[in-house]
């Protein structure tokens, strides 16, 4: 028999690897020309940056094992006491700095204990954060200015949810008839909170160091033959119409019931069966013609359903770091110097941390709407954006030089990405459905699993992760292995 892996990413390297182990004939075909899939390091300076995946979640899995094993730990973490927070262009003093994280820290125990009342748990997240930001505003006694901060400061939290959750905003509009308060409704469910798993108490991502994901990635490649991974090698069709359950027996399989694997170039293949490890962003677009015949009514529409976000990261590259080195993240909300009421590529802007090694390069983290505005920009248009916004918004705080160069992977416009890992959306949570397993069933004909699916998005508990790709890709191999070795 004979399995073709569709896509080279964490799911599909680890498919390859069991099948490699068991002596199953297979073949990695890939679309891009890279290994990786949304695991994408370059190399800077003595090491290497990541465009993709950056941390590991949970200790109690292959993925944090390899870097465990391989030294690849960070000896330096984010230092929660560093951060920064500017808001209107002057930073946000002590004081209220207090009373807004107690807030902050009760409110995000709300929303854990929210995600698990199944009467709450289908609701927004942004909405519910707004629930309790307005019992805090009402019992506190701001002055104007300080109620302006405190709404600031909302807009930051909120922002800190589409960036761990990569939940874009799906409704802007303005809180108030100021223009330096925007206020985002984004797409998260409070389901997320109970249902994501790293089988830790507390949630624990591991840091890693210039090595990296570079190194995790090259030990899940090298148990793969090289030979085995076809680059360059777009799937556009995988037909299955030739497979019928009242003909399919044992002898049948052997004598050619085989599934149509059909590229770009018009090259087809014939296999056994197939592990799709194609994104979620990228079944989205492609499952209406990817599939011969359409796939499973319910599986097509929990495709549909579930979220798939878009953040991403920019390295903004200076000949010298001009922020202190005691301060791990700069957060920036607000309109100085800037008018009009229509929302801007700025209002995105508001993450900023240096790289704990390239001691040069500040990342700036994007969600909401940012990623798809970016896209539309140059290198040089963005520089001069950034520029001119951090030296606005921190001309009273900081003394900001120009950046010198940027480094960015346009995940929303990848082809074989199209934004960068999934969600539960509202739209799941009020279906009421289990859309990760909808996603991740096999189609079966007489109980031969035809056509598996796997990635980040089919793992019920670590949605998001290379962990969760990892084990999906292992799970769908073994399905197989172990079907084709009972008959």
């Amino acid at each position: 028999m004979s399995v073709a892996i569709i896509g080279a990413g964490a799911a599909g390297l680890r498919a390859a690897q069991h099948l490699e182990e068991l002596g199953i004939s297979y073949t990695v075909l890939e679309g891009s020309n890279r290994i990786g899939g949304r695991i994408y390091p370059f190399s800077y300076q003595n090491g290497f940056l990541q465009y993709g995946a950056e941390y590991v979640n949970g200790v109690d899995n292959e993925i944090y094992k390899i870097a465990k094993k391989n030294g690849l730990l960070s000896e330096t973490e984010i230092d929660e006491d560093g951060y920064e927070t500017v808001v209107n262009g002057k930073e946000v003093n002590d004081k209220l700095y207090e009373i807004w994280d107690k807030f902050e820290s009760s409110t995000n125990e709300k929303l854990e204990r929210d995600g698990a009342n199944k009467k709450l748990s289908y609701q927004n997240v942004s909405q519910r954060i707004d629930f309790y930001f307005d019992a805090f505003i009402k019992a506190q006694k701001f002055t104007q200015s300080e109620k302006t901060i405190m709404e600031n400061m909302n807009v930051l939290f909120k922002n800190q949810f589409q960036l761990e959750w990569s939940s874009p905003a799906n409704d802007v509009c303005f809180l108030t008839m100021r223009i330096d308060i925007i206020y985002q409704i984004f797409q998260l469910c409070l389901k997320n909170f109970d249902i994501w798993d790293s089988g830790m108490d507390v949630d624990v991502e591991a840091t890693l160091n210039q090595n990296g994901f570079k190194s995790i990635l090259d030990e899940l490649a090298s148990k793969v033959p090289q030979n085995k991974i076809k680059l360059s090698s777009k799937v556009v069709n995988i037909d299955y119409s030739g497979i019928q359950p009242s003909t399919y027996n044992f002898q049948f399989v052997l004598s050619g019931s085989k599934v149509k694997v059909l590229l770009s170039n018009d090259q087809s293949f014939l296999f056994d069966s197939v592990i799709v490890t194609s994104s979620l962003g990228y079944l989205k677009q492609n499952k209406n013609t990817m599939f011969t015949p359409a796939l499973p009514a319910q599986k097509s529409a929990a495709i549909d359903r579930f979220g798939f976000g878009s953040n991403m990261k920019v390295f903004l590259e200076y000949a010298q770091p001009w922020w202190p080195r005691r301060m791990s993240t700069v957060q920036i909300s607000g309109r100085v110097g800037k008018v009009g009421t229509a929302p801007s590529l700025e209002d995105d802007l508001m993450v900023f941390q240096p790289s704990l090694w390239a001691k040069n390069v500040l990342v700036a983290w994007v969600a909401g709407n940012g990623p798809k505005e970016i896209s539309k920009l140059s290198d040089s248009q963005l520089i001069a954006v950034l520029n001119n916004h951090l030296t606005t918004q921190l001309k009273d705080v900081y003394s900001v030089t120009k950046i010198q160069r940027i480094y960015r992977h346009n995940w929303i416009s990848d082809e074989f990405s199209l934004g960068s890992y999934s969600y539960i959306s509202n739209k799941t949570c009020q279906s009421n459905t289990d859309d990760i397993k909808l996603m991740r069933d096999p189609v079966l004909i007489n109980r031969r699993p035809v056509i598996c699916f796997a990635g980040e998005h089919t793992d019920s508990e670590m949605y998001q992760t290379v962990v969760g790709a990892a084990r999906s890709g292992l799970q769908e191999a073994d399905r197989i292995a172990k079907y084709y070795s009972s008959i």
